[in-house]
């Protein structure tokens, strides 16, 4: 990158990536997709293993991208190669706030999420949070990624013809609703002290599921979560779920299975993982015990 090739609008400055690399290890979600890779903790920065459109729909973003730092306002994107250090965070640089609109790709499928910064905010809050399955949407992205890492004749303008079907398709596929969300990977996280203070003990226990659903999930860590004795714990799960926590996950994590089943083409060694299942086959055990029908058979009758 140089700063002669910024468009009006874009300030590149060098800037010194500080602090040792972290690797992490034995961290996979999505799958069997390996998500993040290394740490930079001194910088604020992360590695991870797929590409990320980050485009800014308002206010201003300082966003560090290796050794670079990109400022730019509304109306300008970037596209992050997997394995390259970037910013956890992006920063408004303004006494405004900032809406950034993100997008990964995955495995098979197209995460979109939406996230806004505060003046003085350390971290960004998610806003919206979508998961794409539709193979149309993720081929046609998928190709234009390629195109700009293979650099093939005219593949700046093969590219940004791509990124036009992309931006059509993934409009359509919003507005008939051809989505799940919240989406499986970066799941809202727990609510804030002022939020948990107006909400039920089932939506929070919710959260608490979403934020840790690929974990190995048992009672006593639920309860620490929510910061409640297992006594009481147990006490408000039977009183307001009229369940065990045992059964109140099962029940979450095979509705989840079937969402994914109906509306993804992960295959069930995929969703069992990411379902928190301590093996295929007994996702496959339990799905079966509660629908009459195994995952595949499930997936043949959508």
């Amino acid at each position: 990158m140089t700063t002669t090739q910024m468009p009006d609008g874009v300030v590149l400055t060098k800037e010194k990536l500080v602090g040792p690399r972290v690797v992490v290890k034995n961290r996979r979600i999505y799958g069997n997709t390996r998500n993040l890779i290394a740490d930079w903790p001194n910088a604020n920065m992360e590695e991870v293993g797929h590409y990320k459109m980050v485009c800014v729909l308002s206010g201003t973003i300082d966003f560090q991208v290796g050794d670079y730092s990109v400022q730019c306002g509304d109306g300008f994107f970037l596209l992050l190669p997997p394995e390259m250090p970037r910013t956890t965070v992006a920063f408004n640089t303004k006494d405004k706030s900032c809406e950034v609109l993100s997008i990964i790709l995955r495995s098979n499928a197209v995460q979109c999420f939406v996230s806004r910064a505060q003046p003085g905010q350390a971290r960004m809050g998610y806003i919206e949070n979508y998961l794409f399955t539709s193979p149309r949407v993720f081929e046609i992205m998928r190709t234009a990624v390629e195109e700009l890492e293979d650099l093939l004749e005219d593949y700046e303008r093969v590219s940004h013809e791509l990124l036009s079907a992309f931006w059509i398709v993934l409009q359509r596929e919003l507005l008939k609703e051809h989505y799940i969300t919240p989406g499986p990977m970066g799941r809202p996280e727990m609510l804030s002290l002022e939020e948990k203070s107006a909400s039920d003990f089932k939506t929070e226990l919710l959260q608490y599921i979403r934020k840790n659903l690929n974990q190995n999930l048992t009672l006593e860590h639920a309860a620490r979560g929510m910061h409640l004795s297992r006594a009481q714990f147990v006490r408000r799960m039977r009183q307001e779920t009229g369940k065990s926590f045992v059964q109140f996950l099962t029940d979450y994590r095979v509705e989840e299975g079937k969402v994914l089943l109906r509306e993804s083409d992960w295959t069930v060694v995929a969703i069992a993982e990411f379902l928190g299942f301590r093996s295929p086959s007994y996702f496959q055990t339990v799905f079966k015990r509660y629908t009459g029908d195994n995952p595949s058979e499930y997936r043949n009758k959508k």
